[in-house]
Order: structure tokens, then C-alpha cells, then sequence
């Protein structure tokens, strides 16, 4: 297997190289490297959306938990319809805020609307945090499944080398637009090789598996259902909790942390940088929460029980059946994970140099200067993703951790830029600095750094099985309500009221003054994956209305997924294309320029910069 399958990671690479070539050849003006003239074909976005969101799940570590846990684990998958409302309601409010505004970069627009840099520094911060430890450990991990399945001839440290040059070399060449081409591409071949894995593992199987049998979890866990409301127990490391992890506010509160994909820097960037028309709506309602939903709920199960000894060791028998079956298995976790790296380094590196190097910096660099320092920038990113891959792995690891939930704690600053007014400059940036402390100590991080210097404390990662996502952003959010309501007369009151009435302008559309569609909205999301989802568990098997059993033949809570998956594709519908949240248009649109406090950096940024550049600021 390991010649065919080094043959078609080259394929991919040289695919990519192509791409990249074409792209740099029909550049309009050598700044489009940046940002693709911020009219990136619309079928890119829409076909790498659900894609970056199997990622950020992690296709890998999903279906081992699935193997682990059971259909607990496997309704992860269900929250991916919140997700993609999520994407369809801020991506379309950025866009407009893009074109209105011009603030063309997620810093850029969280700064000079709140005029702040701490939340300028916040989201630089978080692109490098995406794009070295939460990639770096993405590539580590592939570069693993690469050692054992080319049996050790391409080992661990040498695999992640060779994986970042092969990623690094066409990002160099084509910049955003065709890293975004090439990225989408490989999204349609995950979407094909998922689907198709998993039925020719049923084809192949020689013996049955689900759900003629229960998927082969450790034993005490309940596979089949889920283990309750809530556990009280002290946290993953300290206690770990009888039946399953994956209570109703552990699936509740991991799915409000698969939100930070959406909040993550280079994904807003991704929106912002779209071609006007309904590919947002597409992607999110179609794609997202219903293709990649479905495929996960109904597949994940069937795919893991046949992946219990290992992806290797299937991949092998799809290979005595048919030598690109096999290959094509391990191909499919590999582009889930290098799919990942690409677009967070490569987004890191051109948020990196327009906040930093062309803002700060250089100033006054000429167009082609600015193409060049983000070619230098991507490089230098990649070779710091590699180091960090194959040196330290395990700091990955733990400080990839808190990727996600950190990207969650701008939900407040993002709610008030794009729907509530209200939210002032003061109570983001409070609210903020509160929430990412609670993520920092109920994730590896925090509980490493203060045990190994204080004391041990009384709780371990995800205390009450609830995730650090969660944690963080219910303090954030009462901090940000109470501040507030006590500045509703800030100064800034005017500038937040201009952009919000150019936004009602550009599409006449609000979430608000629905109240049917919200309650409806509450009623699912707590049925489907809050509290409510333990009714799954025999609501089938055992129905409240008779006294008999139902003998569906498949375990109770499979169908309720499956029922709540297609009710939440209607409710993404809804908001997409009865609401219009699905489509961008420059009809309408009036373009204001919000003032900008000072462009002058704070005293303790411009030290810094004076020392890097020898000029005074």
C-alpha cells in the first residue's frame, strides 16, 4: 500500500502546485495574494464551510470516541446544525460589514468598531494560536497515521516535514485564492470518500455490525444511550464519570465549543473575502447541516464499529478488496486533517501581515512589497508549524486545546457588532478577559501551569462534564449584559448606531421580532442536544403513550438523532432563505467610514515596534 499511497499524496501536491500557478498567472494586481480581490469564487466557500467543520471536529478522533462511547459520542454530530446557523448568520453580517465599512479583516473590524486594539492584539493572537499549536497538532497526528500506514518508512518527524513542504510550497506560489480552490477540491473529496468508506465497509464486513450489534464500547459504558443530564464529577484527570462522558451538557456545551471554527479568525476572513450571491445559504443549510450532518449521524456509527481494531487495519482489508480503497480510506483522514493546516496557516499568515507587518510596521510598502512579506510570512509559518509537529508534540497538543473554546469568548464583541448595538466597548472587553481565564483553567494549560506551581486544584479539565466553552462564555455573557446596561449612553453609542443602521439598510433583515421562530429554535436545540435529548433514550424502545415495547430494530436513540438532524436542516432553512440570511447581494449597499480613534498604536506596542523597525511611533 505505502507506494500507491505516497503516488497520490504527490498527485495532490502537484494538484495543488497547478492550482496555485494558475491563480498567481491571472492575478489582477499583486495585493489580490492577500485577499483574492475579496471576490473568491463562490462554490470554494461553500464546499470548504462543512469541511473545516469535519476538521475542527476531527474526523480521527471522532470516530474513536464513537468507538469509545457509542451513539453519546456519535450525537456530537447533531450541534453541527447549530454550527451552521452560526456560520450563516455571521458570515453574511461580516460580508456587509466588508463591503459597508470596508473593514476587510475580523481585527480590522472588531478594532476600529469598538476602536480598541486589545481585541485588534485578541484576534492575532488567536490566528497564531490556530495556525502553530492547533494545526501543529492536526499534522502531527497525520504525520502518526502516515508512520503506520507506510508501515515506518516514512517516519513521525520526517512525515511532518514533508507534509508542511507539500502544503507550504503552493500556499507560497497562489496565496489566498488559490489556497481556498485547492482547499475546496480536497472538501469534495472528503465529502465522497466518507460516504463511500463507510458502505464499502459494510460490503466487505463478513460479519454484521451496527446496529444488528452493539458497538464494542468499554465496558460500563451505556453505547446505546445517554448517561443522564449532567454527573457530578470533579473533571476529566480528577474523576472520571461512570456510564460515559457525554451527558446532555457535555453534547450542549462541546457543540457551543465547535462554534469557535466559525469564530475563528481565518474562517471570518474566508466570509469576508466571498463573491456576493447565495453560496453562503447553500453551504450552511444544504452542505453543512445537512450533508455533513447526515453522513456523520447516520455513518459515524457504522464506520467506527468496522474501525475498532484501527483505521490501519481496515484500510488494509479495503486494500486486499481493491488497492485505491485502501489508500483512499487513509487519504480521507489525512485531507481532513492537512486541510485544516493549510487554511489556518496559510489565514494566520495573511491576517499576521495585514495586522501587523503592513499596519504596524510597513506602513508605506508598495503592492508588490506587501505580496512579498506575505509569502515571507507563510513560510515562516510553516516552518514553525513543522518544528513545532515534530520537537513538540506534546505542547501542541496542550495548547492547541484551547483553540476553540477561546475563539467562543468573542461572541459578544461579534453579537454587537452585527445584530445588538447595545453591547458596548468596556463590557466585551471585560466580559472577554473573564471568560478566557475560566478557559485557561479548566483546560490542560491552566491546570498544568497552576498545579506544577501552587497547588493541586479541586477540579480537572471540564468540571460537572461540562465543557470550558461553556464555563467561559455563561460568565462572559453576564458580565457583558450588566456592563452593558450600565454604559448604554457610551460615547461610542453613535458610531455603533451608524454601522448597524447601513446594515439594516443593506438588507432590511433582522433576527429579532420572530418570536415563533425562536421558541421553536429553544424548543429543538433542547431537544436535540440539551437537556430534553435523554428523552431519546428509550422514546422509540419504550414509548410513554402505550405499555408495550416498539421493536424498531435499531436503538432508540439513533432515530432521534436522525428525526432532529432533518427537523434542524428545516429550521437552517428557514433563517436562510425565508429570512434571506443565505444570500449577499451590493444592491443597496451605502458605504460609510467609521472613525478611527487614532492610528497610532499604545505606548507599550510602539516600544516594541521601535525596536524592530528604529522608528519612533
Amino acid at each position: 500500500m505505502t507506494p500507491l499511497l505516497l503516488s497520490v499524496l504527490i498527485v495532490l501536491a502537484l494538484y495543488g502546485v497547478y492550482i496555485a500557478a494558475i491563480s498567481a498567472r491571472h492575478e489582477a494586481r499583486p495585493a489580490d495574494f492577500l485577499d483574492g480581490g475579496q471576490a473568491l469564487p463562490g462554490w470554494a466557500p461553500m464546499f470548504l464551510l462543512p469541511a473545516l467543520g469535519a476538521a475542527g471536529l476531527g474526523l480521527g478522533p471522532h470516530l474513536a470516541l464513537v468507538t469509545r462511547f457509542g451513539l453519546q459520542a456519535s450525537h456530537l454530530a447533531v450541534g453541527f446544525v447549530l454550527v451552521a446557523m452560526a456560520a450563516l448568520l455571521l458570515w453574511n453580517r461580516m460580508w456587509y460589514v466588508a463591503r459597508i465599512a470596508g473593514l476587510s479583516t475580523p481585527g480590522e473590524a472588531l478594532g476600529q468598531f469598538y476602536d480598541s486594539v486589545t481585541l485588534r492584539v485578541t484576534m492575532l493572537a488567536l490566528a497564531v494560536l490556530f495556525a502553530l499549536p492547533f494545526s501543529a497538532n492536526l499534522l502531527s497526528s497525520a504525520a502518526q497515521l502516515l508512520e503506520r500506514a507506510t508501515d515506518g518508512l516514512l517516519p513521525r518527524a520526517a512525515g511532518v516535514w514533508v507534509l508542511a513542504m507539500s502544503l507550504a510550497i503552493p500556499a507560497i506560489i497562489g496565496g489566498w485564492r488559490a489556497t481556498i480552490m485547492t482547499l475546496a477540491m480536497q472538501a469534495v473529496l472528503l465529502a465522497l470518500f466518507l460516504p463511500g468508506s463507510t458502505i464499502l465497509a459494510e460490503i466487505l464486513a463478513a460479519a454484521p455490525g451496527f446496529p444488528a450489534v452493539p458497538i464494542p464500547v468499554e465496558e460500563g459504558v451505556l453505547w446505546d444511550r445517554l448517561p443522564g443530564v449532567i454527573q457530578y464529577s470533579a473533571g476529566i484527570g480528577k474523576e472520571m464519570p461512570v456510564a460515559g462522558i457525554f451527558t446532555t451538557v457535555a453534547l450542549s456545551s462541546s457543540t457551543i465549543a465547535l462554534l469557535g471554527i466559525v469564530f475563528s479568525p481565518a474562517t471570518l476572513y474566508l466570509g469576508q473575502t466571498a463573491s456576493p450571491g447565495r453560496a453562503v445559504g447553500i453551504s450552511t443549510v444544504w452542505l453543512a447541516a445537512g450533508l455533513l450532518t447526515g453522513i456523520l449521524v447516520l455513518g459515524a456509527p457504522l464506520l467506527a464499529t468496522r474501525m475498532a481494531d484501527g483505521p490501519v487495519a481496515l484500510a488494509a482489508q479495503f486494500y486486499a478488496f481493491e488497492p485505491l480503497a485502501g489508500v483512499g480510506l487513509i487519504i480521507m483522514l489525512l485531507v481532513g486533517a492537512m486541510l485544516a493546516v493549510t487554511f489556518f496557516v496559510t489565514g494566520g499568515a495573511i491576517l499576521v501581515t495585514r495586522e501587523l507587518v503592513i499596519r504596524y510596521l510597513f506602513p508605506d510598502m508598495s503592492e508588490r512589497e506587501k505580496r512579498f512579506s506575505a509569502r515571507v510570512a507563510i513560510g515562516f509559518m510553516f516552518f514553525f508549524l513543522a518544528f513545532m509537529a515534530s520537537f513538540l508534540p506534546l505542547m501542541s497538543a496542550i495548547l492547541g486545546s484551547v483553540a476553540l473554546p477561546l475563539a467562543v469568548q468573542l461572541l459578544p464583541a461579534f453579537l454587537g457588532l452585527t445584530f445588538l448595538r447595545w453591547i458596548s466597548r468596556g463590557a466585551v472587553l471585560a466580559g472577554m478577559t473573564l471568560g478566557m481565564l475560566i478557559v485557561f483553567f479548566t483546560e490542560p494549560p491552566g491546570l498544568i501551569l497552576f498545579e506544577g506551581l501552587f497547588v493541586n486544584l479541586p477540579w480537572g479539565r471540564w468540571p460537572l462534564t461540562i465543557h470550558s466553552a461553556a464555563w467561559g462564555l455563561v460568565i462572559n455573557m453576564a458580565v457583558v449584559l450588566l456592563a452593558s446596561a450600565a454604559t448604554l449612553r457610551a460615547p461610542d453609542n453613535l458610531q455603533r448606531n451608524r454601522l448597524h443602521d447601513a446594515l439594516f439598510q443593506a438588507t432590511g433583515m433582522t433576527v429579532g421580532g420572530r418570536g415563533l421562530f425562536w421558541a421553536l429554535m429553544l424548543l429543538w436545540g433542547f431537544l436535540a442536544y440539551g437537556p430534553g435529548a435523554v428523552l431519546g433514550n428509550t422514546f422509540f424502545s419504550h414509548p410513554i403513550f402505550t405499555s408495550g415495547e416498539a421493536a424498531l430494530g435499531i436503538p432508540s436513540l439513533w432515530v432521534w438523532q436522525i428525526l432532529f438532524w432533518l427537523l434542524g436542516v428545516v429550521l437552517v432553512w428557514w433563517i436562510g432563505f425565508r429570512v434571506g440570511f443565505g444570500r449577499t447581494s451590493e444592491e443597496g449597499i451605502r458605504t460609510i467610514e467609521l472613525e478611527e480613534g487614532t492610528r497610532r498604536p499604545p505606548d507599550w506596542l510602539a516600544a516594541g515596534l521601535s525596536r524592530v523597525n528604529g522608528r519612533e511611533r
